[in-house]
Formats: C-alpha cells, structure tokens, sequence
C-alpha cells in the first residue's frame, strides 16, 4: 500500500473566530430590530392606510426573519488556496468545499 502525499491547509483559511461571529449576529440583529422600532412608530404617525398596513406588517415579518438571520449558523471560511506537498507549496484548485471539522490528508 503506497503512502499518500501530506497536504496541509493554510492557516489564512481559517474561518472567523467564534466572538467575532457572535458580535456580528448581535449587530445584525440589533439593527433589524431598530428598523422594526421605525417602523411602528411611523404606523402611529403616518396617516396614510396603505402605508401603514405595509409598515404594520414589515413590523410583524421582521423579527421572524432576524431570528432566521441570527440562527442560521457560522459562516463558511474561505476556500484553501495554498497547500503543502512534500515541502513544495502550490496552489489548491477546489473542486469541493470542505465541511466544519475536514481538513485535507
């Protein structure tokens, strides 16, 4: 049985540290809930009906999406772009994304 080249993924295709992932969720949710603030009180403001449907149900809609937006995981890194082979370093073309947890052998 031959033994297969080494390859090791470059360190500046890590994905972004945990903290700063969280950070960045929070922040985006904090914004679409301000947006949603905004957008009840010009319910209360505008006399316009249509306009206030549409602003009521965007009021309504927005905390549902946000929720979706903060939960729907970590990011993705960055693809590979330069490995390791036997002390030669080349660079990767990916033909498949590695999932959390692989890394190339």
């Amino acid at each position: 049985m031959g033994k297969r080249a080494s390859k090791i993924v470059s360190v500046t295709s890590v994905r972004r540290a945990l903290n700063e992932d969280i950070e960045g969720r929070s922040r985006r949710y904090l914004v679409s809930m301000i947006f949603r603030i905004i957008c009840f009180i010009l319910v209360l403001l505008i006399p316009n009906w249509p306009a206030r449907i549409i602003l009521g149900l965007c009021a309504v809609i927005i905390p549902a999406i946000a929720v979706l937006v903060a939960n729907a995981g970590r990011e993705r890194g960055p693809s590979p772009r330069l490995v390791e082979n036997h002390g030669e370093l080349t660079t990767y073309e990916a033909t498949h994304h590695l999932n959390e947890g692989e890394f190339f052998r």
